[in-house]
């Protein structure tokens, strides 16, 4: 639920808004970086095992700058460091604005808020103690229900879909070749969640099984279906004139339930993505991990995210600059880099039996290796 709730969410939403953008070739695009981003996951994870096993099992938890830094050195931890939580930075105060806008939409201009900015502010009072939980363990209930926020707009759009409750024969395109690359941000941060994965795997209560018991597989292919689903109905029955998130299309009773639905989406995504950011600050922090200065940690942090939510500008083309860049780089580029470098390309199932052989043919009783990073 976890890793499916980390994915699934804002994207999903403004896939209509990405195929108009790109044409019905989105599609396409769209299960080739949900192939590679899996591909990039699993390589993530043979990283974060490989230095586990490195570093010894009392070593404490392996994020992702503990594989850059086992992989690239310390400027590489740096650097990639920098560039995840960045991401997640903007990830988070996605989910602020998707809030906010949903709220907006939901109630409109009342006493309490006059427009989404403002109802930001009441999001917050919500959002920010989610991040006081102890671990990612009790945010896998949260993930539920996230994951059941979501199936249930995909529903609505389906019912729209099937019964036919819009006006048939809206523009679409082939394939937009101009704007395209917009589409490609948009289809890789539907995928993004490389830089919680590791935390994630750790959390677990047997972490082995987080790529081998076909947790990820799984996971990929029930975002890829609905993504497809919800892309290709929302861009056929409102076309070019697919709004940033299809919710905003919605209209009668149908939109205020989906309004209503969604604003759980982000309750229950934001600690589960802040976590890396939080993780590395109080590790910067004498006694972050303690009681009261860890609360004090989070809490600063999440409000210095709702504060650069509230000064962002258009959602859309927000969420292709994280996609097109920082969401790349950490799901698409960084980890079979990492992979490469760390020495695991070799270790391949065919190569391991092949060396077995070997080793049990000559007679040899063990087989070091030490491979020394670069």
């Amino acid at each position: 639920f976890n890793v499916v709730n980390v994915m699934m969410g804002v994207g999903l939403l403004s896939l209509p808004f990405a195929l108009k953008s790109s044409g019905w070739i989105g599609i396409l695009v769209l299960w080739v970086m949900g192939i590679a981003t899996n591909y990039t996951a699993k390589a993530l994870c043979e990283c974060a095992d490989a230095v586990t096993k490195r570093q010894g099992a009392g070593s404490g938890p392996v994020g992702y700058e503990e594989i850059a830094e086992a992989a690239f050195g310390p400027l590489g931890r740096l650097i990639i460091s920098a560039i995840i939580y960045v991401e997640l930075f903007g990830t988070c105060a996605l989910l602020f604005i998707l809030e906010g806008d949903n709220m907006f939409k939901l109630f409109g201009a009342s006493s309490l808020a006059s427009n989404p900015s403002t109802y930001m502010l009441l999001a917050a009072a919500i959002m920010i103690p989610t991040v006081w939980l102890p671990d990612l363990k009790a945010l896998s209930f949260l993930g539920a229900a996230g994951v059941t926020a979501t199936c249930t707009v995909s529903a609505a759009v389906a019912y729209t879909f099937l019964s036919g409750s819009f006006t048939p024969g809206a523009p679409t395109d082939l394939a937009n070749w101009a704007t395209l690359p917009l589409v490609l941000g948009i289809c890789t941060f539907c995928y993004s969640g490389h830089g919680v994965f590791p935390a994630i795997q750790k959390s677990m209560q047997d972490p082995r099984q987080f790529p081998q018991a076909m947790v990820l597989n799984v996971a990929y292919l029930v975002v890829a279906i609905l993504c497809t689903l919800m892309g290709a109905a929302g861009y056929y029955m409102y076309g070019t004139g697919a709004l940033d998130l299809i919710t905003f299309n919605l209209t009668g009773v149908l939109a205020a339930v989906c309004a209503s639905v969604i604003l759980v989406n982000p309750i229950a995504k934001f600690a589960l993505t802040m976590e890396p950011v939080s993780a590395a600050l109080q590790s910067a922090v004498p006694g972050g991990q303690q009681g009261l200065v860890r609360l004090v940690v989070r809490t600063v942090l999440a409000i210095a995210i709702l504060a650069a939510a509230r000064s962002l500008p258009f959602l859309a083309h927000l969420m292709a600059l994280v996609g097109s860049f920082m969401t790349i780089s950490v799901s698409v580029t960084f980890p079979p880099l990492c992979h490469q470098v760390s020495g695991l390309s070799d270790r391949s199932p065919r190569f391991g039996m092949s060396v077995k052989c070997c080793v049990t043919c000559s007679g040899v009783t063990s087989l070091q290796q030490d491979k020394k990073s670069v």
